[in-house]
């Protein structure tokens, strides 16, 4: 029995749940939700199928709603999604639901894991303990989840009261357009590594400096991972300790279309 882990990450924290997901699975393997696997059009094959993402403007990455929408799926394949958020899951199930649904399935299973956030534009970083804590209990609360994905426990959505408000926000998340407000700093060293990060293979290097090329996704990884600290977004970014998660290494993040 195959169970198949797509994740999306930015800042290495889905990355570091899907790899603690997959060692608690015998027989899952992780494929990166990145513009490199995005020709990847089906999977009908595998017994579980989960989804593992961070929450945006209230619901999905645009480049994990798009994967979703465009696989093709066996309508018998048990699916389940792990979203991980500053705040909460808000409508990111009930969209995948909805993706589903149009496959003629449905999502079985969703868990959520607090993470620290890191979009400042929405608000400021939690205290640091509270980072430290979110992290320290990840591990615990995924193989908890791994539990119940392992004997295929189905956990029904509930309606959402505020959900026309949450949908809203997200219909306003329009992040090919943000990625004008990045600009770097004079200690910019040319190193590249933004580029080789970027999940969406947004950024080029001329003259030795990062341009944006507006296919952005907003997951920060270039501000988060630069050794400069030399990326900025607006003047938000001014000042503020930059996060990825602390057990996942820079190369690990590197889109890659291998499979774990």
């Amino acid at each position: 029995m195959k169970t198949s882990i797509y994740y999306f990450t930015g800042t290495g924290n889905s990355l570091k749940i899907a790899k603690d997901l997959k060692q608690a699975l015998p027989g899952a393997r992780l494929i990166q939700i990145c513009k490199q696997n995005m020709n990847i059009q089906a999977d009908i094959t595998s017994d579980k199928i989960g989804f593992v993402f961070p929450v945006y403007y209230r619901g999905l990455p645009h480049m994990v709603r798009d994967f979703i929408k465009n696989l093709k799926i066996n309508s018998q394949t048990y699916f389940f999604a792990i979203a991980n958020y500053g705040g909460y899951a808000a409508i990111s199930f009930l969209q995948i639901n909805e993706l589903l649904k149009e496959k003629n399935t449905y999502l079985a299973a969703h868990f959520g894991i607090p993470m620290p956030g890191n979009m400042w534009f929405m608000y400021y970083p939690h205290p640091k303990k509270d980072f430290t804590d979110r992290t320290n209990l990840q591990r615990e609360k995924t193989q908890e989840i791994a539990q119940q994905i392992k004997v295929k426990t189905e956990i029904k959505l509930a309606p959402l009261s505020t959900y026309e408000k949450e949908q809203n926000i997200y219909d306003a998340f329009v992040p090919d357009q943000m990625d004008a407000d990045f600009w770097v700093q004079e200690n910019c060293n040319g190193c590249g590594i933004c580029a080789k990060i970027c999940p969406a293979e947004n950024i080029k290097m001329e003259n030795s400096k990062p341009v944006w090329q507006h296919q952005c996704q907003y997951c920060l990884a270039c501000i988060h991972w630069c050794p400069q600290e030399s990326i900025e977004f607006k003047e938000d970014s001014l000042a503020k300790e930059r996060y990825h998660n602390p057990a996942v290494q820079c190369f690990e993040v590197m889109p890659s279309n291998h499979i774990i």
